[in-house]
């Protein structure tokens, strides 16, 4: 049986044993943090996997839930990873919860969808994903390594995030697209235009990244 019954791609370089992502927040959610207060727009389903994906790209992974998760390196791109005959690999996740299989010299094995090769047991890992393998001996620059680990919280534990999400909905519900002002009768109205302001589910303010740190891979810029 494969190692992975759903392989699904992201786009963070690794695979996830799911066969869909579920958004960090669904519309019920968005209700109870809004007070129902835009209960059957339509437009808050239409900006769920806007804000979400924002989120989960300027972090540099999933975030949650916790899933398995598959990457494979090229020995060739990590010669600068390597202290002595240790290899020091920074995993595309943090809050990583586990490593299952590190495989060297790895070869895909096309009856059963698993890699095999040389198994790695003397590994140290911290919860921000940075694994330290050691002793290792690889045949070739043109080999591969082929990591299986678990990571991501539980979407029931990342509240921050979501109220991130609910909130860049909120904007991209309340904003009026392109519009600035108009006047009728005599009145005046100013509205908030998505783009121009920075408003849309799909923009990150600089306050909202500073909340998201902590949820950040290293090496995302």
């Amino acid at each position: 049986m494969s190692d992975f019954t759903h392989p699904n791609p992201t786009p963070w370089g690794y695979i996830v044993d799911a066969e869909t992502i579920p958004d960090l927040i669904t519309a019920e959610e968005f209700n109870a943090f809004t007070g129902s207060k835009f209960s059957g727009d339509a437009r808050i389903s239409a900006n769920i996997p806007s804000a979400t994906a924002s989120i989960r790209n300027f972090c540099g992974w999933h975030i949650a839930p916790s899933l398995t998760c598959g990457m494979v390196y090229r020995v060739a791109d990590l010669r600068d990873a390597f202290v002595g005959r240790d290899l020091l690999i920074q995993l595309p996740a943090t809050f990583v919860t586990g490593i299952s299989k590190v495989i060297l010299n790895a070869v895909l094995d096309p009856e059963t969808g698993n890699y095999v090769g040389d198994v790695a047991d003397e590994f140290d890992l911290n919860q921000s994903g940075l694994l330290r393998i050691y002793d290792v001996n690889v045949t070739s620059r043109k080999s591969r390594i082929f990591i299986k680990y678990q990571a991501g919280l539980p979407l029931n534990n990342i509240g921050a995030v979501k109220e991130i999400a609910a909130n860049r909905i909120t904007h991209a519900v309340t904003s009026s697209y392109g519009v600035m002002s108009e006047a009728a009768g005599g009145n005046s109205v100013t509205y908030a235009a998505s783009w121009a302001g920075n408003t849309s589910s799909g923009s990150l303010p600089d306050d909202t990244r500073e909340v998201l740190g902590p949820y950040r891979c290293r090496g995302v810029f």
